[in-house]
């Protein structure tokens, strides 16, 4: 016959002990998701770190830990070496990253932005007078039919995804130059220049800009840049990636990500790919 034991005769020290162990026991029971989820690292791109922050508030079988100074470049070179679970990149993943053993998945495209200050009257330029104005051959606005008033390009940091494919896709291979460039850190504060500058003109992430009124998002080529625009003709691949094969939670949430309830927060900003 088993003893009773009289909680009485218990010390406070261990009466206190076998609460606690019961009370954390009922815990795991009753919200797992609390006490198993751990944490994901994410390096890379700040606008995949958007849709990563965004996913952070409605997955919850894992916690992130979210670093997008490194940008795309950098979330290459972190998931290389293993300083990252998972990395974003906003283009095409390198061949020489993927020759060591990176995996991608694609998760869904993004827009780049052309974005000028609201008082400024130009609405729409084309990919020529884009070019002449980040390559530095156009110096004031007059010249694209805007007002007597010099031009200002801000651009994003060389890591950044955005400041490649905006070159690859509208420069043609040349590189941004001019007395008037400035290269800004991080990607989100373009918006700060561009809105107390009136000659000021940046690229972004339509993502990042959002509904922001400090700017105005100008048509390119005639085409509106809003995300669901599948002919507007700046715009880039989006990647997770992970050093081999995804496993355990990492996996977990790439095969949510690429389901139709992730795909469903990818394209609160971006397009998805189903």
């Amino acid at each position: 016959m088993k003893k009773k034991i009289n909680s009485s005769s218990l010390s406070p020290k261990v009466l206190i002990g076998e609460l606690c162990i019961v009370f954390l026991a009922v815990l795991f029971i009753a919200v797992p998701s609390l006490v198993l989820a751990g944490e994901i690292t994410y390096v890379g791109s700040s606008t995949v770190g958007e849709f990563i922050k965004d996913a952070a508030k409605v997955y919850n079988k894992s916690t992130f830990k979210i670093d997008t100074a490194p940008e795309s470049d950098g979330g290459e070179n972190a998931t290389v070496v293993g300083k990252a679970d998972i990395g974003g990149v906003a283009r095409d993943v390198k061949p020489e990253i993927l020759a060591k053993g990176v995996k991608e998945v694609l998760i869904g495209r993004d827009a780049i932005g052309v974005l000028v200050n609201p008082a400024n009257p130009v609405s729409d330029l084309s990919f020529a007078q884009l070019k002449g104005i980040f390559t530095g051959k156009i110096t004031n606005w007059k010249d694209v039919g805007g007002p007597d008033l010099p031009v200002t390009v801000y651009i994003v940091n060389p890591q950044s995804a955005t400041r490649k494919v905006f070159a690859k896709i509208v420069l043609g291979g040349e590189d941004y130059s001019g007395k008037n460039i400035e290269t800004v850190r991080p990607d989100p504060a373009i918006i700060d220049k561009v809105s107390s500058d009136k000659g000021g003109i940046g690229q972004l992430s339509l993502a990042i800009i959002g509904g922001n009124k400090s700017v105005t998002k100008i048509r390119v080529n005639g085409q509106i840049p809003v995300t669901n625009n599948n002919g507007y003709p700046i715009s880039r691949p989006l990647y997770l990636i992970t050093k081999g094969e995804p496993n355990g939670e990492v996996k977990d949430f790439i095969d949510w990500v690429v389901s139709a309830e992730g795909q469903a927060v990818v394209k609160e900003k971006f397009i998805g790919i189903k």
